[in-house]
């Protein structure tokens, strides 16, 4: 389910207790993650299946780093033949025209070399881009199985952006093109790297976003509950608390959307999340799944 837009505010709604909030995200916790256990047989295979793969994904990388390191010496040598006999052509060229009646034939069988091996070198870059297509391939086979079994996609450190900012930066722009699981990764090598920043503990709140955003709304039912219980005063709970009754709507849970967006709304009248927060009530009012 996507993002509700702003609407007109719902103005039939209750206050309600601050101390309800705990208690119906406790409830929240463990229903988000029933689901993740009636699969746990299967899931289990299937990271073991994932991990196998990685591993012949990893051997068959090296062995293309080889052959694509192979091709590169070829091409370099074929280059080095090329322009070796570019000179010689050009040396042959100045001596036909002098005398182009006694070296002609040469000059013709300098060509023709020439054109055999600028046709080996154009088989050689074939044979590369073949390499560089079948590894993409597999690449693109073990995100599709990683997504099914609900994992975040592994993101090599050394490749990521040096400083914070940067990286901070980086998993936003994932999120933002949709890439939700890379920016879950992004945001937890963040966390890994510079654990005193304060954005570390935000870059918990977004990895809960995003699993709202992606309609796994049962993890981030369990991760943003988590965060309202811990932290009940961080500055960025009116996402905590949008995100948790957007997921709670999602899985039809209506009436503890309503009391968590009631407490939203009260807290943090001026959020900037207040338009989608007023267009949400007024569904959890109509939709037909919560009458």
């Amino acid at each position: 389910m996507t993002v509700p837009l702003a609407t007109r505010p719902f103005r039939g709604a209750r206050r309600v207790a601050p101390s309800i909030l705990p208690t119906v995200l406790l409830l929240a916790l463990p229903c988000g993650g029933c689901f993740w256990f009636t699969s746990a047989g299967a899931g289990e295979q299937m990271r073991t299946d994932i991990d196998q793969l990685r591993t012949d994904l990893d051997a068959q990388r090296a062995s293309l780093d080889e052959e694509k390191q192979r091709f590169a010496d070829m091409v370099a040598q074929a280059q080095e033949q090329v322009d070796r006999l570019r000179a010689v052509l050009e040396e042959t060229t100045q001596i036909l025209t002098r005398n182009s009646a006694d070296f002609g034939a040469e000059f013709e069988e300098l060509k023709d070399e020439v054109r055999r091996i600028r046709g080996r070198l154009d088989e050689l870059l074939v044979a590369a881009q073949g390499i560089e297509s079948a590894s993409a391939t597999h690449t693109r086979r073990l995100d599709r199985l990683e997504r099914a079994a609900g994992l975040d996609p592994e993101i090599n450190p050394d490749e990521a952006p040096a400083t914070a900012d940067d990286l901070w930066a980086r998993a936003q722009q994932e999120s933002t093109q949709g890439n939700y699981g890379t920016a879950r990764a992004y945001y937890r090598l963040f966390q890994a790297r510079y654990a005193d920043d304060e954005r570390s503990q935000r870059a918990d709140t977004e990895i809960g976003v995003a699993y709202a955003q992606e309609g796994r709304y049962g993890d981030a039912i369990a991760q943003l509950g988590r965060l309202a219980q811990s932290r009940p005063d961080a500055p960025d709970n009116d996402r905590v608390y949008y995100f948790t009754a957007l997921s709670l709507f999602g899985l039809g849970r209506c009436d503890e959307a309503r009391t968590i967006l009631r407490s939203m709304l009260r807290k943090f009248p001026n959020s900037t999340l207040k338009p989608s927060a007023d267009e949400l009530m007024e569904k959890l009012r109509t939709d037909a799944q919560c009458r």
